[in-house]
């Protein structure tokens, strides 16, 4: 696996084309669960662990990697399941807005390279099992469903911070008072945070959960608009969007978006965990007009200030 680890920032050209990769495995049960290539930066064998005394059970300790303290988290506890035996288990290592954590899996299968469109929103009955914890899924050519996990709801609920800790310092904004925003994004974690923000700054917001859900609503308030003789700007001031959604990611959602001349300038933050340059480059040469790493409520709140805190409608990247 080291040669699709030293690949990674190529990946972000499958992204732009709606494409991804998602890696496989198992947790000790027949379900299959998947993780987007991405987000992956190693998988190994188990190393030593350093036990932490008293900790909660999901996180079995700390394992050193090259120098680096890294937590490890039993995925199946995590989730609901019964705990991990340590004997022939993988370790994954994920990062997440910069952060690294490591992953005990029973085993890994393979890496599969899929369109956006064959990822699917669950079912509420599939949405509601394992914790809440499955965000989307796939059907593989021998019909065996893949649970797509919901990583960052996951990491929330092991590290859980009250409201008035993470919104620190958000308060209304004069400039962004009345605002309104259109939120995409499939993680439920992330959209109460982006709202909760939101509300604080004095905003008002639409949610939706895929790119092409949001491109959907979009075409709707334009059609709605010239109906009534005006443009998007009388019912919409801007997008927020994250890259990994089902049926159509935040790269081709702001493609879409630059490609309709009745939304030129539409304000475009990408609000993603993924983390590097690569993904920041590629959205700028689509036309997202900002990036935001989750969960950094001051910086987006100094972004939104930035780009629609005017009554013109803002130039692609401006």
């Amino acid at each position: 696996m080291a040669k699709w680890m030293a690949e990674i920032d190529q990946r972000t050209n499958l992204a732009g084309a709606n494409k991804m990769e998602l890696l496989m495995f198992h947790l000790g049960t027949e379900e299959i669960y998947g993780i987007n290539v991405f987000k992956i930066r190693e998988v190994m064998q188990m190393p030593s662990v350093t036990r932490i005394p008293d900790s909660d059970p999901r996180i079995l300790g700390l394992v050193n990697l090259r120098g680096e303290n890294v937590a490890l988290i039993d995925l199946a506890q995590a989730i609901g399941l019964g705990p991990m035996p340590l004997e022939g288990a993988k370790l994954i290592i994920a990062e997440y807005n910069d952060n690294k954590q490591g992953f005990l899996v029973g085993g890994v299968d393979r890496i599969i390279r899929m369109s956006w469109e064959r990822i699917q929103v669950p079912p509420a009955m599939v949405q509601s099992s394992r914790h809440g914890s499955v965000t989307a899924v796939t059907k593989l050519e021998d019909g065996r469903m893949v649970l797509i996990l919901d990583v960052e709801k996951v990491l929330a609920e092991l590290h859980p911070r009250a409201d008035d800790e993470v919104l620190v310092g958000i308060e209304m904004v004069k400039e962004l008072a009345g605002k309104r925003v259109l939120i995409a994004d499939d993680s439920v974690v992330a959209r109460k945070q982006i709202m909760k923000t939101l509300e604080r700054l004095g905003m008002k917001w639409e949610e939706t959960q895929t790119g092409k859900e949001a491109l959907t609503r979009l075409q709707e308030l334009t059609e709605v608009a010239e109906g009534a003789g005006q443009t998007i700007y009388d019912f919409l001031d801007g997008v927020i969007t994250d890259i990994e959604m089902p049926e159509m990611d935040g790269f081709s959602l702001t493609k879409h978006i630059r490609e309709d001349t009745r939304m030129q300038g539409l304000p475009i933050l990408m609000h993603s965990s993924l983390s590097g340059n690569c993904n920041i480059e590629k959205g700028k040469s689509l036309g997202v007009t900002d990036y935001v790493t989750k969960f950094q409520p001051v910086e987006l709140r100094d972004k939104l200030v930035k780009h629609l805190g005017r009554t013109q409608p803002a130039s692609v990247g401006g």
